[in-house]
């Protein structure tokens, strides 16, 4: 899916203006999904024009479909556990030696107990944690039983137990209900499980698209003392070459060899990557093919990649 956009009147969207856009973006996934495959592109992608989508189509067309094949006829799940905070508190504050330390602050002055107050909030949060962790590893167990995969996410506050991305098989929906059924009944219904979705694979496989300013690419490839145009095969030479001259066994200044090997370093990792970037859909990446260094064609290769969400940093 893609539309032009005024990237500056995204900018200036109120709260309900922007809410009305994303439930138009989710219905229409919802839609897509009845019958295809989705691979979400990581929020905020932009490209320059349709010259760049169609582009990005060409050079992503192996790793579009051996992705969209992976994860044809599953869905995401979020599973969302909360816990009455108030009552767990309270429960919290009868648990020794909590509640005799309560016992010993109560009725005398603030000043006076600044110390136990410390190591109070200190042991409920202590506790607090503790129960979270045994709660989330029950749940966590007994999801990973129908998930083909699963991603424990962040609590966003201290009302959430537990908060996890799970990737199912849509032939398995009635066994995650009857998964979070029977947890409902583990837990005598003392805490709300949510179940959202269902939804593309956000944290499981997340196209990223990276354009790479030319003049770092430039910069690199003098590093390394290539040409404009090269094959994918020279570059691995030319590295090979230089790091055994700056090897620091064959310099007397260790610092200066260590440095020079990092740059180095870097400047392969970066053309090696862009290299890969331009290889024909139809070649196989153990042979050479031809690398374009130019200004042109830099600024029309993406670097393409599907990421984990616990992967992004």
């Amino acid at each position: 899916m893609t539309s032009q956009v005024d990237l500056l009147s995204l900018q200036n969207l109120d709260r309900v203006a922007a809410v009305r856009h994303l439930s138009a973006h989710q219905q229409v996934l919802e839609a897509v999904m009845h019958d295809y495959p989705v691979l979400p592109v990581k929020f905020g992608t932009l490209l320059p024009d349709e010259d760049g989508l169609h582009e990005l189509l060409r050079q992503g067309d192996r790793l579009f479909r051996t992705t969209l094949a992976t994860y044809a006829g599953k869905q995401q799940l979020e599973v969302l556990v909360l816990w009455d905070l108030q009552q767990t508190f309270q429960a919290i504050a009868n648990e020794e030696p909590i509640a005799t330390l309560r016992a010993q602050i109560a009725g005398r002055p603030p000043e006076e107990t600044v110390s136990e107050r410390v190591t109070l909030g200190q042991l409920v949060h202590a506790e607090l944690q503790h129960r979270r962790s045994l709660i989330g590893a029950q749940v966590i167990a007994q999801l990973r039983n129908v998930a083909d995969d699963l991603i424990v996410n962040p609590t966003m506050d201290d009302r959430m137990v537990v908060n996890v991305a799970l990737l199912i098989d849509d032939t398995r929906q009635g066994d995650l209900d009857d998964t979070l059924d029977a947890l409902d009944v583990l837990f005598s219904g003392q805490f709300q499980i949510r179940c959202v979705g269902p939804l593309p694979p956000y944290s499981f496989a997340t196209l990223d698209v990276q354009a790479l300013p030319f003049t770092a690419v430039d910069a690199a490839r003098q590093q390394l003392g290539l040409a404009e145009e090269i094959s994918s095969a020279e570059i691995k030479r030319a590295y090979r070459q230089l790091a055994t001259l700056a090897h620091p066994d064959l310099n007397p200044s260790a610092e200066h060899a260590v440095a020079q090997m990092e740059e180095l370093t870097e400047a392969y990792q970066l053309l090696s990557a862009l290299a890969k970037a331009q290889a024909p859909s139809a070649s196989d990446e153990g042979q050479a093919w031809p690398c374009h260094l130019d200004r042109a064609s830099v600024e029309r290769t993406l670097l393409l990649s599907v990421v984990r969400q616990e992967d992004v940093s």
